[in-house]
């Protein structure tokens, strides 16, 4: 019996690892942790088919008879641990008498996405956590990030300069060079070729942070940029709003085509980024937009007063 089921109209050519988990590297003679673990794309992925196996109300069994596999490969691919790529995803689904359904095309975009992850990323994931990886292959698929700041620009908004500031402070011994070729390509990067767009809020304490005048007006010219953008709105809150704990730091909300699901990514100085509740963190969002942050005209006046200010 097959270990799985052969893609569409081709011979079955066996199960190919995770694109990022071909092959394992080893760095300072230990195994990079990205590479030992299931990317959350393919998570996602195994998830929506298990889902759907499950609404069909077939065992691993059952299911591995109609598609003439191993129920262990199943297991693999639910789990992550094993990659479907399109092709076979569509034959699973044909398999499990959902084939036609409305988010049938969702999943099957889900397959080719986690099978081909952003080249620019793959170069970098041999250094990263899992956590990490993870973190930048959600950013990569989102179609809107709404991005909070507080002391320190947002990242997706942040330019060279104030980056290279910043990075050996927040970065800990990093390779800056390194890592603002990562940044650029994040801030770069067109999910499906389409333009994401990026909703910034932040704290008007993040504008007097950096004591470097010169990288500062040239980070307010960028943030007053992209508020001019069809693409990007940017708010600030004002110095004088009421604080509240909860929006004392930096945090993204990711949000995807053809979805309704969002996922959160919370960042914590020198530990990094780590997932979070997507939910959670867009109530936190909505309530720090209705209730502190200032509207566009208000907001871009305290940019350029600042900017004024640094001139």
């Amino acid at each position: 019996m097959p270990r799985c089921p052969p893609a569409l109209g081709v011979a079955d050519s066996g199960v190919p690892e995770p694109g990022l988990g071909r092959a394992v590297r080893v760095h300072n003679e230990t195994v990079i942790e990205a590479d030992r673990q299931p990317g959350i794309l393919a998570r996602m992925l195994g998830s929506m088919l298990q889902t759907v196996r499950e609404v069909a109300g077939l065992s691993y069994d059952q299911a591995a008879a109609r598609l003439g596999c191993e129920a262990d490969w199943l297991v693999r691919v639910e789990t992550g641990f094993a990659a479907a790529g399109p092709e076979q995803v569509a034959r699973i689904l044909l398999a499990y008498g959902v084939h036609e359904a409305r988010a049938a095309d969702t999943i099957i975009d889900m397959a080719r996405r986690a099978a081909s992850p952003p080249p620019w990323l793959v170069r970098h994931t041999s250094r990263m956590s899992a956590t990490a990886r993870d973190v930048l292959l959600v950013e990569a698929e989102a179609t809107l990030a709404q991005v909070h700041g507080f002391l320190l620009i947002p990242y997706l908004a942040q330019t060279e300069g104030y980056f290279r500031a910043i990075a050996p402070g927040v970065l800990g011994g990093c390779d800056v060079d390194q890592e603002q070729d990562l940044l650029s390509h994040r801030q770069a990067h067109r999910p499906a070729g389409a333009t994401p767009l990026l909703d910034v809020i932040i704290d008007e304490s993040a504008l007097d942070r950096l004591n470097r005048p010169q990288i500062m007006a040239g980070q307010i010219r960028h943030l007053l940029a992209l508020a001019d953008s069809p693409h990007a709105t940017v708010r600030v809150i004002p110095e004088d709003a009421v604080f509240w704990e909860n929006r004392g730091h930096n945090f993204d909300v990711l949000s995807f085509a053809g979805t309704t699901d969002r996922i959160g990514v919370c960042y914590y100085p020198v530990l990094g980024a780590d997932l979070a509740s997507g939910g959670d963190l867009y109530d936190l969002w909505t309530r720090i937009q209705d209730t502190s942050a200032a509207g566009l005209t208000q907001s871009r006046a305290i940019l350029e007063r600042h900017l004024a200010a640094l001139s």
